[in-house]
């Protein structure tokens, strides 16, 4: 998800910002059956957030870092290969995979700095996407392959840095029109109509409710990572609709979390917690073999809420987060 220094930059949710460059991604048109084949004559025109202008003939095999396939896949778009986290430990697909059938897609890489460039090549890959977060750096492509991946296929990176997930959502939904995918379709339609509806009954009990306070975190084993929210996109857009978030009092560069000892985890108060469940945080069992985290009074009450901080960029599924962002706040009176 979100950039943090290279310390972190191996566990998953606070996985680096080591990712960089171009690469190669394959991307099918919406809801087509066969993603080698394009209408003959289709063309494209795309201008990333890098400012790379790219057009001509339409990609179709395109391979896509996971949080940039799930948004496309939520649209119609349907890449054939895929890097970065897609599977937990047990096996399981890992939230911020979305919808994506694990199935009917190659995996370069399973974790960070992982990517497969052998396996990209076979792919034939018309072109690559990637979510950017600093710079103009591709997230989970290995700075130290970027530069042959970039050669291999052109790439388009969507930056989602201080974006609010509504906004990198329309980026998304854009590149996938472009891309082929058909938004007049009535699995899209349905999908942003029953979106806007949970958006605004979210908006109400966020007004509602905002002397709730409410903590984000990311859970590790030697330290609990309190969520910037201006920083990140789902946090972000929480906060702005009057979400009352916890603000840490400091962040660690680049700015994202602040790194609580666990003997400080009780620092800010809350009354409820969203707790990351992605790849390489804790999860409830473990949890709760932790006495620090069994004191905390969000946690004594149970008023937690296991959140995937990489929300896929989709109007599916940012709707259920907000529905159960929505329910949860419900809980609280008013």
């Amino acid at each position: 998800m979100h950039p943090l220094d290279n310390r972190l930059s191996r566990r998953g949710f606070l996985t680096g910002l080591a990712a960089a460059g171009a690469a190669g991604t394959l991307a099918a048109c919406g809801y087509q059956e066969d993603p080698s084949s394009a209408p003959a004559g289709a063309t494209w025109n795309f201008t990333d957030d890098r400012g790379r202008a790219l057009s001509g003939p339409r990609p179709v095999r395109i391979v896509a870092e996971v949080a940039a396939a799930a948004a496309l896949w939520d649209f119609g778009v349907r890449p054939i290969g895929i890097f970065g986290p897609s599977k937990m430990p047990d096996g399981k697909p890992d939230p911020q995979v979305g919808s994506v059938d694990l199935n009917a897609v190659t995996s370069l890489g399973n974790v960070f700095g992982e990517f497969n460039y052998d396996k990209f090549i076979s792919l034939k890959p018309d072109l690559l996407v990637s979510v950017i977060y600093q710079n103009n750096d591709l997230w989970y492509v290995p700075q130290q392959q970027a530069g042959q991946i970039d050669k291999a296929a052109p790439s388009v990176g969507i930056r989602t840095e201080k974006v609010s997930t509504p906004d990198a959502i329309v980026k998304f939904e854009a590149l996938a029109k472009q891309l082929g995918a058909d938004l007049d379709a009535p699995a899209v339609k349905q999908a942003k109509a029953d979106y806007e509806k949970i958006d605004a009954e979210f908006k109400k009990t966020a007004k509602e409710t905002s002397k709730v306070k409410v903590l984000v975190v990311a859970a590790q084993q030697d330290a609990l990572y309190v969520t910037n929210p201006p920083a990140l996109s789902a946090a972000k857009y929480l906060q702005d609709q009057g979400v009352h978030l916890v603000v840490p009092e400091k962040t660690d560069s680049p700015g994202y979390f602040q790194q609580l000892s666990w003997e400080n985890a009780g620092h800010y108060p809350a009354d409820l917690i969203m707790y990351d469940n992605r790849t390489g945080s804790l999860g409830p069992a473990e949890l709760a073999k932790n006495p620090t985290w069994s004191q905390l009074p969000a946690v004594k009450a149970g008023k937690l809420l296991a959140y995937n901080s990489e929300t896929p960029f989709s109007y599916q599924k940012f709707g259920a987060l907000l529905q159960d962002v929505t329910n949860a706040l419900k809980k609280f009176p008013a």
